[in-house]
C-alpha cells in the first residue's frame, strides 16, 4: 500500500514536471512565432519602402524620357519648318526634305498607334457594357425565379 501511494506520488511528480515542460515549450515556440512573425512584418514594410523609392524613381526617370522626347519632337518640327529649300546646296536641300519626311512618317506612325489604342479601349468598354447587361438580366431571372410566391400574389 505504501508502495502504492509513493509510486502515485512518483507518477504525479513526473506528470507535473512534464506539464511544466510542456508549457515551457509551448511559451517558447509562441515567442519563436512571435519573433518570426514580427521579422516577416518588419521585412514586408522595407520591401514597402523600398517598392515606393523604386517607383517613385520609375515615375522620374518616366518623366525625364517623355521630357526627353518632347525636346526631340520640337527640334523635328523646327527643323520640318525651315526645310523651305530656300538656302544651302542641293545635298542639303535634299537631307532637309528626308528627314522632314522622315519626321512626318513617324508622327503618322504615331497617329495610327493612337487611334489603334483608342478603338481597342472602346471595344473593350463596349464588352464590359454588353457583360454588364447580360448579368443584370441573368441575375433578374435568377431572383424571378426564387422569387417566393408571397410576392406573387400581393401583386394580384
Amino acid at each position: 500500500m505504501e508502495e502504492k501511494k509513493v509510486l502515485i506520488d512518483r507518477v504525479g511528480e513526473k506528470h507535473s514536471e512534464y506539464v511544466e515542460e510542456m508549457k515551457s515549450q509551448e511559451d517558447f515556440f509562441f515567442d519563436q512565432i512571435e519573433n518570426i512573425q514580427k521579422a516577416i512584418e518588419e521585412k514586408e514594410a522595407e520591401f514597402d519602402e523600398l517598392l515606393q523609392e523604386e517607383r517613385a524613381k520609375f515615375e522620374k526617370l518616366l518623366q525625364e524620357e517623355r521630357a526627353k522626347f518632347e525636346k526631340l519632337l520640337q527640334e523635328e518640327r523646327a527643323k520640318a519648318r525651315h526645310c523651305d529649300g530656300g538656302s544651302g546646296t542641293t545635298e542639303n536641300r535634299r537631307l532637309m526634305k528626308e528627314q522632314a519626311q522622315h519626321f512626318i512618317n513617324c508622327h503618322v506612325v504615331v497617329e495610327e498607334f493612337k487611334a489603334e489604342r483608342d478603338e481597342l479601349i472602346k471595344a473593350h468598354e463596349k464588352k464590359k457594357v454588353e457583360l454588364q447587361k447580360e448579368l443584370d438580366a441573368a441575375l433578374t431571372a435568377l431572383m424571378e425565379k426564387h422569387r417566393p410566391d408571397t410576392f406573387q400574389a400581393s401583386s394580384l
